[in-house]
């Protein structure tokens, strides 16, 4: 039976690792995590996976609901949406060209572009930041990447206020004429000044339910009225893709 413990042996000893060798790379220091986990006797959370795909060399959606997705619905919404963000993160940029292998089942070839980068997300206390914005294409450079989003920009996130989902020094492509569903990051701009980067849960009766990046942040709810702009983080992109402006494509 093809079951996420099941997939957590198979890549693992594909690997040639030991329990103990999945369990150190992944920061911990018990292998009986990792064996729990390939039983089916405890069930891993979101941070969780996220290590184990990272220490597998695999990607998150092939873990967790398998190369046919047909485990995806077992998962608590969370899961589920990070699983979905990042298919269709796959199907829009396609395979990795630095890596030269596919980043999850889906087919093609990453596109060149680039995406102008408009300031620094200064993260403070619960996550809210104000973005320094600067004109289409005369901001702090460009981000190395495809989007068919012709509104599309680029931040620096400064600050760990988000971890583990994004780090200091990361940049996040803000993809404003996209849609977005429950389990995606997106950016909300408010009436009253705040400007954040959350998961969007749901919108109901006039409400919506943002979650926060990081745990250690209580969901919040908004006003649907009291919203100015929500837009979809289209990906969470490392240093290397940042280009100053004078760098030639």
């Amino acid at each position: 039976m093809n079951t996420l413990g099941n997939r957590i042996k198979q890549y693992r000893k594909a690997k040639g690792m030991s329990q103990q060798a999945l369990a150190f790379a992944c920061g911990w220091e018990s292998q009986s995590r990792i064996g729990n986990y390939e039983k089916g006797t405890r069930q891993p959370n979101l941070q969780d996976l996220e290590k184990l795909a990272g220490a597998l060399g695999v990607s998150f959606p092939d873990l967790v609901a398998g190369r046919d997705r047909s485990e995806i619905e077992s998962f608590p919404d969370a899961i589920q949406g990070r699983v979905r963000s990042e298919d269709r993160l796959v199907m829009d940029y396609g395979r990795s060209r630095d890596k030269g292998k596919p980043v999850s089942s889906s087919i093609g070839w990453a596109k060149d572009g680039k995406v102008p980068v408009l300031g620094n997300a200064q993260l403070g206390n619960e996550g809210f930041f104000e973005a320094l914005d600067f004109p289409p294409g005369h901001g702090d450079g460009y981000l190395n990447i495809h989007s068919d989003d012709p509104d599309a920009y680029g931040l620096k996130v400064t600050g760990d206020s988000m971890l583990p989902r994004i780090k200091n020094g990361e940049f996040v492509l803000i993809e404003p004429n996209k849609s977005f569903c429950s389990g995606d990051e997106v950016m909300v701009r408010t009436s009253s000044g705040r400007t954040m980067i959350k998961e969007f849960i749901y919108l109901r009766d006039g409400m919506y339910r943002l979650d926060s990046v990081n745990a250690e942040h209580d969901p919040i709810h908004i006003a649907e009225q009291d919203v100015l702009e929500i837009h979809l983080v289209g990906g969470i992109l490392k240093s290397s893709r940042f280009l100053h402006s004078s760098a030639d494509f």
